[in-house]
């Protein structure tokens, strides 16, 4: 099981992680490119969101750059792409996003847990189609010990089989150990 660690900062002896301000906007752009120096052997993901912005034009144009800007990363990870109070996605946008990656990694980010329940396994479909590595869905705040919290979860994993990658997020290797006792993952992101 692969494990992603949540950082901003150069110092980390983790073996993957996700450069992203705690908010997840993108991080300080020199850390990508310093942290690979640094490190060559080390997995980088990296934030490409932008939250701050409010013009929609604007906002995707300024995710399109952070793409291109951050070329020494592993895979990119962006939560807006959602319309409709998460009840669509951007199609369009996440069509020429996915272009503009390419071969690396593109991941959706901890918001698809707002997704509502009836729609995630429509809009998983959907981001298959559109080349997307995998989703993370955030469980930072529920009880393990309550199955029926987990079974959200549980049944969008099940859907996926091996099309696309489920990421939970977690709060601590703690949780990570506890999670996959219950289900098993092959990749966790801890973001505390």
């Amino acid at each position: 099981m692969k494990t992603l660690f949540h950082s901003h900062n150069l110092n980390t002896a983790h073996a993957s992680v996700v450069l992203a301000q705690h908010n997840f906007n993108a991080p300080n752009p020199v850390l990508p490119g310093m942290l690979s120096a640094l490190n060559p052997d080390i997995e980088i993901f990296t934030s490409v969101d932008h939250l701050e912005e409010e013009d929609i034009f604007m906002h995707k144009n300024i995710i399109f750059e952070t793409v291109k800007y951050f070329k020494n990363v592993d895979g990119y990870i962006t939560d807006q792409i959602f319309t409709d109070e998460y009840h669509h996605i951007d199609s369009m946008f996440v069509n020429e996003l996915s272009k503009l990656i390419g071969d690396k990694h593109f991941i959706i980010g901890p918001s698809f847990s707002k997704i509502p329940y009836f729609r995630q396994s429509q809009i998983l479909d959907e981001l298959i189609e559109y080349d997307v590595s995998g989703v993370m869905f955030d469980i930072r705040d529920i009880d393990f010990n309550n199955y029926s919290e987990l079974q959200p979860l549980a049944k969008l994993k099940i859907h996926a089989k091996k099309r696309i990658e489920i990421i939970p997020v977690v709060s601590s290797e703690e949780k990570r150990d506890e999670l996959t006792r219950s289900i098993p993952f092959d990749m966790v992101y801890i973001h505390p």
